[in-house]
Protein backbone atom coordinates (compact mmCIF):
# COMPACT_ATOMS: atom_id res chain seq x y z
CA UNK A 1 0.00 0.00 0.00
CA UNK A 2 1.61 3.74 -1.15
CA UNK A 3 2.37 5.70 1.64
CA UNK A 4 3.76 9.69 1.98
CA UNK A 5 7.30 8.06 0.83
CA UNK A 6 5.94 6.66 -2.29
CA UNK A 7 3.17 9.97 -2.83
CA UNK A 8 6.16 12.30 -2.52
CA UNK A 9 8.43 10.07 -5.34
CA UNK A 10 5.50 9.65 -7.73
CA UNK A 11 4.38 13.43 -7.49
CA UNK A 12 8.64 14.36 -8.54
CA UNK A 13 8.69 12.10 -11.18
CA UNK A 14 5.50 13.51 -12.48
CA UNK A 15 7.21 16.82 -12.66
CA UNK A 16 10.59 16.06 -13.97
CA UNK A 17 9.69 13.03 -15.89
CA UNK A 18 13.23 12.45 -17.79
CA UNK A 19 14.10 15.69 -18.80
CA UNK A 20 17.34 17.03 -17.37
CA UNK A 21 17.38 19.19 -14.08
CA UNK A 22 19.20 22.44 -13.11
CA UNK A 23 19.78 22.29 -9.58
CA UNK A 24 21.80 25.75 -10.15
CA UNK A 25 19.30 28.49 -11.22
CA UNK A 26 15.81 25.55 -11.77
CA UNK A 27 16.46 26.59 -15.23
CA UNK A 28 18.39 24.09 -17.71
CA UNK A 29 18.30 26.61 -20.81
CA UNK A 30 19.30 30.05 -18.36
CA UNK A 31 22.08 27.98 -16.78
CA UNK A 32 25.51 29.08 -17.14
CA UNK A 33 26.85 25.03 -16.41
CA UNK A 34 25.60 23.19 -19.82
CA UNK A 35 25.41 19.69 -18.45
CA UNK A 36 22.89 18.66 -16.66
CA UNK A 37 21.61 15.24 -15.52
CA UNK A 38 18.21 13.62 -15.59
CA UNK A 39 16.31 13.75 -12.53
CA UNK A 40 16.94 9.78 -11.91
CA UNK A 41 20.55 10.66 -11.78
CA UNK A 42 20.56 13.48 -10.17
CA UNK A 43 18.12 11.81 -7.54
CA UNK A 44 20.93 9.25 -7.06
CA UNK A 45 23.85 11.78 -6.83
CA UNK A 46 21.97 13.58 -4.11
CA UNK A 47 21.31 11.03 -1.91
CA UNK A 48 24.97 9.38 -2.11
CA UNK A 49 26.16 13.22 -1.52
CA UNK A 50 23.83 13.77 1.96
CA UNK A 51 25.12 10.52 3.38
CA UNK A 52 28.93 10.92 2.75
CA UNK A 53 28.86 14.62 3.97
CA UNK A 54 25.91 17.06 2.83
CA UNK A 55 27.45 19.67 4.85
CA UNK A 56 30.45 19.81 2.49
CA UNK A 57 28.11 18.89 -0.57
CA UNK A 58 27.77 22.01 -2.91
CA UNK A 59 25.00 19.94 -4.84
CA UNK A 60 22.90 19.99 -1.67
CA UNK A 61 24.00 23.49 -0.60
CA UNK A 62 22.36 24.22 -4.33
CA UNK A 63 19.79 22.09 -3.36
CA UNK A 64 18.70 23.86 -0.53
CA UNK A 65 18.93 27.12 -2.19
CA UNK A 66 16.84 26.42 -5.00
CA UNK A 67 13.80 25.12 -1.98
CA UNK A 68 14.08 28.19 -0.25
CA UNK A 69 13.75 30.60 -3.74
CA UNK A 70 10.60 28.50 -4.77
CA UNK A 71 9.00 28.79 -1.30
CA UNK A 72 9.35 32.99 -1.87
CA UNK A 73 7.30 31.64 -4.98
CA UNK A 74 4.54 29.48 -3.40
CA UNK A 75 6.31 26.36 -5.28
CA UNK A 76 6.43 23.12 -3.33
CA UNK A 77 8.73 21.14 -6.09
CA UNK A 78 11.91 21.50 -4.98
CA UNK A 79 10.98 21.43 -1.12
CA UNK A 80 9.44 17.94 -2.27
CA UNK A 81 12.78 17.21 -4.18
CA UNK A 82 14.71 17.36 -1.07
CA UNK A 83 12.07 14.89 0.63
CA UNK A 84 13.32 12.97 -2.16
CA UNK A 85 16.38 12.71 -1.63
CA UNK A 86 15.73 12.22 2.24
CA UNK A 87 13.32 9.77 2.52
CA UNK A 88 15.72 6.80 1.51
CA UNK A 89 17.72 6.55 4.16
CA UNK A 90 14.15 6.87 6.34
CA UNK A 91 12.85 3.83 4.67
CA UNK A 92 14.57 0.86 6.62
CA UNK A 93 14.40 2.07 9.84
CA UNK A 94 11.14 2.82 9.74
CA UNK A 95 10.43 -0.32 8.77
CA UNK A 96 12.42 -1.58 11.74
CA UNK A 97 10.80 0.44 14.58
CA UNK A 98 7.03 -0.18 12.93
CA UNK A 99 7.90 -3.66 13.08
CA UNK A 100 9.77 -3.77 16.72
CA UNK A 101 7.93 -1.47 18.60
CA UNK A 102 4.35 -2.82 16.62
CA UNK A 103 3.58 1.27 15.15
CA UNK A 104 1.46 1.85 11.99
CA UNK A 105 4.54 2.18 9.72
CA UNK A 106 2.36 4.85 7.79
CA UNK A 107 1.84 7.17 10.54
CA UNK A 108 5.00 6.84 11.72
CA UNK A 109 6.47 7.96 8.22
CA UNK A 110 3.73 10.50 7.86
CA UNK A 111 5.31 11.96 11.22
CA UNK A 112 8.80 11.61 9.97
CA UNK A 113 8.19 13.83 7.18
CA UNK A 114 6.09 16.47 8.93
CA UNK A 115 8.87 16.74 11.85
CA UNK A 116 12.07 16.95 8.62
CA UNK A 117 9.20 19.78 7.18
CA UNK A 118 9.11 21.57 10.51
CA UNK A 119 12.81 21.68 10.62
CA UNK A 120 12.67 22.95 6.98
CA UNK A 121 10.74 25.81 7.83
CA UNK A 122 12.65 26.76 11.57
CA UNK A 123 15.95 27.04 9.44
CA UNK A 124 15.08 29.53 6.92
CA UNK A 125 17.58 32.35 8.98
CA UNK A 126 20.10 31.79 10.99
CA UNK A 127 21.54 28.06 9.70
CA UNK A 128 23.63 27.40 6.90
CA UNK A 129 22.11 25.81 3.93
CA UNK A 130 24.39 23.02 4.25
CA UNK A 131 23.57 21.93 8.11
CA UNK A 132 19.62 21.65 7.08
CA UNK A 133 19.70 18.21 5.64
CA UNK A 134 21.10 16.94 8.71
CA UNK A 135 18.91 19.01 10.83
CA UNK A 136 16.70 17.23 8.83
CA UNK A 137 16.93 13.73 9.19
CA UNK A 138 18.11 13.76 12.74
CA UNK A 139 14.32 15.47 13.47
CA UNK A 140 12.84 12.71 11.85
CA UNK A 141 14.70 9.70 13.42
CA UNK A 142 14.36 11.72 16.87
CA UNK A 143 10.46 11.23 16.42
CA UNK A 144 10.45 7.92 14.93
CA UNK A 145 11.94 6.34 17.79
CA UNK A 146 10.32 8.29 19.83
CA UNK A 147 6.80 7.15 18.29
CA UNK A 148 8.21 3.70 18.61
CA UNK A 149 9.66 3.85 22.16
CA UNK A 150 8.02 6.46 24.01
CA UNK A 151 9.85 6.15 27.61
CA UNK A 152 13.12 6.49 26.06
CA UNK A 153 14.65 9.93 24.99
CA UNK A 154 17.49 8.90 23.05
CA UNK A 155 17.45 7.52 20.01
CA UNK A 156 20.41 5.03 18.10
CA UNK A 157 21.98 7.90 16.13
CA UNK A 158 24.05 5.54 13.98
CA UNK A 159 21.06 5.02 12.36
CA UNK A 160 20.77 8.33 10.80
CA UNK A 161 23.17 7.83 7.65
CA UNK A 162 22.47 4.11 7.23
CA UNK A 163 21.25 4.12 3.23
CA UNK A 164 22.89 1.16 1.31
CA UNK A 165 20.75 1.51 -1.69
CA UNK A 166 16.39 1.29 -2.61
CA UNK A 167 14.48 -0.54 -0.06
CA UNK A 168 11.81 -3.79 -2.24
CA UNK A 169 20.00 50.36 -3.27
CA UNK A 170 18.29 53.40 -4.82
CA UNK A 171 14.31 54.36 -3.64
CA UNK A 172 13.48 55.19 -7.38
CA UNK A 173 13.88 51.53 -8.22
CA UNK A 174 10.89 51.17 -5.78
CA UNK A 175 7.21 51.04 -7.15
CA UNK A 176 6.06 54.06 -5.54
CA UNK A 177 2.17 54.95 -5.43
CA UNK A 178 2.47 58.44 -6.68
CA UNK A 179 -1.67 58.49 -6.94
CA UNK A 180 -3.89 60.21 -4.10
CA UNK A 181 -5.62 57.10 -4.94
CA UNK A 182 -5.05 54.05 -2.23
CA UNK A 183 -5.35 50.77 -3.34
CA UNK A 184 -5.49 49.64 -0.65
CA UNK A 185 -9.11 50.73 0.41
CA UNK A 186 -10.10 51.24 -2.95
CA UNK A 187 -13.49 48.70 -3.58
CA UNK A 188 -13.36 48.78 -7.03
CA UNK A 189 -11.00 45.56 -7.72
CA UNK A 190 -10.67 46.14 -11.41
CA UNK A 191 -9.88 49.64 -11.58
CA UNK A 192 -7.18 48.99 -8.45
CA UNK A 193 -5.67 46.94 -11.00
CA UNK A 194 -5.89 49.17 -13.73
CA UNK A 195 -3.91 52.07 -11.97
CA UNK A 196 -1.27 49.54 -10.60
CA UNK A 197 -0.22 48.58 -13.86
CA UNK A 198 -0.66 52.40 -15.16
CA UNK A 199 1.68 53.59 -11.93
CA UNK A 200 3.89 51.16 -13.29
CA UNK A 201 4.28 52.59 -16.80
CA UNK A 202 4.58 55.79 -15.57
CA UNK A 203 7.20 55.25 -13.21
CA UNK A 204 9.44 53.48 -16.07
CA UNK A 205 8.64 56.48 -18.01
CA UNK A 206 10.18 59.20 -15.92
CA UNK A 207 13.12 56.54 -14.98
CA UNK A 208 13.68 56.71 -18.85
CA UNK A 209 13.66 52.76 -19.03
CA UNK A 210 9.90 52.34 -20.89
CA UNK A 211 11.70 51.37 -24.44
CA UNK A 212 12.93 48.09 -23.17
CA UNK A 213 9.32 47.76 -21.67
CA UNK A 214 8.09 48.45 -25.33
CA UNK A 215 9.80 46.11 -26.36
CA UNK A 216 8.94 43.56 -24.12
CA UNK A 217 5.67 43.92 -24.62
CA UNK A 218 6.07 43.65 -28.40
CA UNK A 219 7.34 40.49 -27.93
CA UNK A 220 4.31 39.39 -25.75
CA UNK A 221 2.09 40.37 -28.37
CA UNK A 222 3.94 38.99 -30.97
CA UNK A 223 4.01 35.27 -29.05
CA UNK A 224 7.52 35.45 -29.01
CA UNK A 225 7.61 35.40 -25.27
CA UNK A 226 5.39 35.20 -22.45
CA UNK A 227 4.88 36.21 -19.09
CA UNK A 228 5.52 33.42 -15.61
CA UNK A 229 2.01 34.38 -14.50
CA UNK A 230 0.50 31.01 -14.17
CA UNK A 231 -2.54 30.15 -15.27
CA UNK A 232 -4.07 29.75 -12.21
CA UNK A 233 -2.59 33.11 -10.81
CA UNK A 234 -4.15 34.68 -14.16
CA UNK A 235 -7.66 33.14 -13.84
CA UNK A 236 -7.77 35.01 -9.95
CA UNK A 237 -7.72 38.18 -11.90
CA UNK A 238 -10.63 40.34 -11.98
CA UNK A 239 -10.18 41.48 -15.48
CA UNK A 240 -9.24 37.86 -16.68
CA UNK A 241 -12.37 37.56 -18.63
CA UNK A 242 -12.21 40.62 -21.06
CA UNK A 243 -8.39 41.10 -21.04
CA UNK A 244 -6.24 38.71 -22.72
CA UNK A 245 -4.68 36.60 -20.08
CA UNK A 246 -1.64 35.82 -22.41
CA UNK A 247 -0.83 39.69 -21.70
CA UNK A 248 -0.23 39.82 -17.96
CA UNK A 249 3.56 39.65 -16.24
CA UNK A 250 5.05 40.19 -13.35
CA UNK A 251 7.23 43.66 -12.53
CA UNK A 252 10.12 41.35 -12.35
CA UNK A 253 9.89 39.56 -15.88
CA UNK A 254 11.43 42.69 -17.23
CA UNK A 255 14.96 41.32 -15.55
CA UNK A 256 17.05 39.07 -15.75
CA UNK A 257 16.27 36.06 -13.15
CA UNK A 258 19.42 36.24 -11.65
CA UNK A 259 22.44 38.16 -11.05
CA UNK A 260 25.61 38.19 -9.96
CA UNK A 261 26.47 38.35 -5.83
CA UNK A 262 28.29 41.72 -6.76
CA UNK A 263 25.13 43.62 -8.22
CA UNK A 264 23.35 42.10 -5.55
CA UNK A 265 25.30 43.38 -2.95
CA UNK A 266 25.44 46.70 -4.44
CA UNK A 267 21.42 46.99 -4.36
CA UNK A 268 21.47 45.55 -1.12
CA UNK A 269 24.23 48.50 0.45
CA UNK A 270 27.11 46.06 1.19
CA UNK A 271 30.63 44.91 -0.03
CA UNK A 272 30.60 41.76 -1.92
CA UNK A 273 33.07 40.11 1.02
CA UNK A 274 30.42 40.84 3.70
CA UNK A 275 27.81 39.46 1.50
CA UNK A 276 29.92 35.96 1.00
CA UNK A 277 30.82 35.73 4.63
CA UNK A 278 26.57 36.35 5.25
CA UNK A 279 25.94 33.52 2.99
CA UNK A 280 28.69 31.07 4.58
CA UNK A 281 27.19 31.64 8.37
CA UNK A 282 23.14 31.78 6.90
CA UNK A 283 22.79 35.32 7.78
CA UNK A 284 22.16 36.06 4.08
CA UNK A 285 18.48 37.52 4.35
CA UNK A 286 17.40 35.33 1.59
CA UNK A 287 18.27 32.27 -0.39
CA UNK A 288 21.14 32.45 -3.12
CA UNK A 289 21.50 29.73 -5.75
CA UNK A 290 25.17 28.05 -6.20
CA UNK A 291 26.51 27.61 -9.88
CA UNK A 292 30.01 25.69 -9.99
CA UNK A 293 32.00 28.46 -7.45
CA UNK A 294 29.66 31.57 -8.07
CA UNK A 295 26.50 32.46 -6.69
CA UNK A 296 23.29 33.78 -8.36
CA UNK A 297 21.14 35.37 -6.62
CA UNK A 298 17.12 35.56 -7.80
CA UNK A 299 15.63 39.25 -8.77
CA UNK A 300 12.93 38.31 -7.57
CA UNK A 301 14.26 37.71 -3.66
CA UNK A 302 16.62 40.80 -4.23
CA UNK A 303 13.02 42.58 -4.65
CA UNK A 304 11.11 41.17 -2.12
CA UNK A 305 14.34 41.86 0.24
CA UNK A 306 14.02 45.58 -0.94
CA UNK A 307 10.51 45.66 -0.77
CA UNK A 308 9.85 46.50 -4.52
CA UNK A 309 6.03 45.16 -5.34
CA UNK A 310 6.35 42.52 -7.79
CA UNK A 311 3.17 43.21 -9.44
CA UNK A 312 1.50 41.73 -11.96
CA UNK A 313 -0.14 44.20 -14.50
CA UNK A 314 -1.80 44.26 -17.81
CA UNK A 315 0.54 45.55 -21.13
CA UNK A 316 -2.49 47.81 -21.89
CA UNK A 317 -2.11 49.56 -18.65
CA UNK A 318 1.50 50.14 -18.37
CA UNK A 319 1.36 51.52 -22.13
CA UNK A 320 -1.51 53.88 -20.76
CA UNK A 321 0.48 54.78 -17.28
CA UNK A 322 3.71 55.43 -19.83
CA UNK A 323 1.76 57.48 -22.48
CA UNK A 324 -0.14 59.79 -19.32
CA UNK A 325 3.74 60.32 -17.56
CA UNK A 326 4.89 61.98 -21.21
CA UNK A 327 2.10 64.03 -21.36
CA UNK A 328 -0.54 62.23 -23.19
CA UNK A 329 1.39 62.32 -26.41
CA UNK A 330 1.66 58.94 -28.69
Amino acid sequence: MPDIFDRIEWKVRDVFGKAPVCVHVGNVEECDIKRHPTYAKFRAEAISAGVRSAASSRLWESLIAMGRLCDLDGDDTWRLVILDCIVPCFRSTSMKIARDFRVDREELRSSMVATALEVWADTVVGVPPRHVRDRMVKAAFEVAWQLGNPGSFEYPADDIEVYDGPDASDPRLGVKAASILDLGVMRDADFAEQISGERFGALFERLGHFDAVQSFHDEIRSGRRSGSVSQSKASGLHRYWISNSKHYYYASDLYPPYVGLREAATVMGIAESAARRLIGAGQFPFPVARAGRSYKISVRALMHFKEIPDAIVYVDDVENGALHARGGAA
